[in-house]
């Protein structure tokens, strides 16, 4: 199946929706009415496949999709799509002069998370990761906003919101030589690492058509990337996969297992510590598209002015350490820390570029980046316009 063919697929909205009246056998309604019904994600990819090019990639991997889905599960389709106005129109009619085109891969993650509510998903990668001794992912999603459908058809005012995201991260880093010298042995370093990012948000403030033709065309967005809270720590979510998926509940973070070390007649000692980093951007930026933009379907970013380098280190360059090490005198365990806090950074300093690399592509295959909002407007007349984010 060609998902790059899904992922770069369009379908017109209202025709999708026209098709999808008759999967779910309503007639003589309106747009709206249809929205205020529920259906399943086989039914939502049927309709799509309906309506994509007869003969195109696209179309088939939509018939594949539909095809192999079994869940009988039946998702509001108001949570998706929000008409407005144009509800009011009867099936088959359409606005003069505005056409609206909707990922179709966009439009079926979104149903298959509404549809699955709080989903967790685990991978254990092994050693796959470069650097990486043994990898183990657990991602969960949470519902869409209350009150914000994945796609806005609207006035100044309209609203769309992304959903919650939470990745766990747990790896071994591959030692090698772990001889530090002076009877220290660096046995382990592990990287415990955690990720929530809240939902990013795009606001339409302005439509305006300054010299009254549509090729003078302008909208203005207000976006907010979510904001993203980064932790090397343990999580009191950690032995709990519900717990870890409940985004009604904020995790807890504490000092967790950094690295193991010998020294000469003491089999192990724990390195413990913690680093924390939130990602943030408190005042919204201002996108503005012109009508090629639109017409292109032009996709522009809100950057989180923050977020300067790596990831994994910045959080590594937060890291505090400390040594469990009962029956040792301050002065050795200071002087042990000397020898074996560098040995450990270096190490988590080797692996930043694979983790990093791993947990954006995790993100973008969910449709998330940390600190960023990606958004365009796909279809816009001086009256009203419409978000995707």
């Amino acid at each position: 199946m060609d998902y790059n063919a899904l992922i770069a697929a369009d379908v017109n909205l209202l025709s999708f929706i026209d098709a999808l009246a008759v999967e779910m056998q309503l007639t003589g309604v309106s747009y709206s009415e249809v929205l205020a019904s529920k259906a399943t994600v086989g039914q939502i990819a049927t309709a799509m496949a309906n309506v994509s090019p007869v003969g195109s990639t696209s179309k088939l991997a939509l018939q594949t999709i539909a095809s192999r889905t079994t869940s009988t599960v039946k998702i509001p389709l108001i949570n998706l799509v929000d008409l407005g106005s144009m509800g009011q129109l009867g099936l088959g009619q359409k606005s003069p002069g505005f056409s609206v085109d909707a990922s179709a891969m966009g439009m079926l993650t979104t149903a298959a998370a509404l549809a699955n509510g709080s989903k967790q998903v685990e991978l254990n990668l092994g050693a796959t990761i470069p650097g990486l001794a043994s990898t183990t992912l657990a991602i969960a999603i949470g519902e869409p906003a209350q009150f914000s459908p994945w796609l806005t058809i609207g006035e100044k005012g309209a609203v769309v919101r992304t959903a919650q995201t939470r990745i766990k991260l747990v790896a071994s880093v591959g030692i090698g030589n772990g001889n530090l010298g002076g009877g220290t042995t660096l046995l382990a370093v592990n990287v415990p690492l955690h990720i929530e990012v809240a939902y990013a948000e795009a606001k339409l403030t302005d439509i305006s058509c300054p010299t009254g033709r549509p090729d003078s065309l302008e909208v203005s967005i207000e976006a907010r990337p979510g904001v993203a809270s980064l932790h090397l720590a343990a999580s009191d979510a950690d032995s709990s996969p519900t717990a870890f998926a409940d985004f009604s509940n904020p995790q807890s973070f504490s000092n967790a297992q950094i690295a193991a070390v010998r020294l000469l007649l003491i089999p192990l000692l724990s390195v413990n510590g913690s680093a924390a980093l939130d990602i943030t951007n408190n005042d919204p930026t201002t996108l503005t598209f012109n009508s090629s933009e639109i017409a292109n379907k032009t996709i522009k970013t809100a950057p989180t002015k923050n977020l300067t380098q790596s990831l994994t280190t910045s959080l590594v360059d937060e890291l505090s350490l400390s040594i469990n090490a009962l029956g040792l005198g301050l002065l050795n365990v200071t002087t042990l820390l000397g020898t074996v806090k560098p040995a450990v950074l270096a190490a988590l300093n080797t692996v930043t570029a694979p983790v990093d690399e791993l947990v954006y592509n995790v993100l973008a295959a969910l449709g998330v980046r940390v600190g960023e909002a990606d958004v365009r407007v796909i279809g816009a007349t001086c009256g009203r316009s419409v978000l995707v984010q």
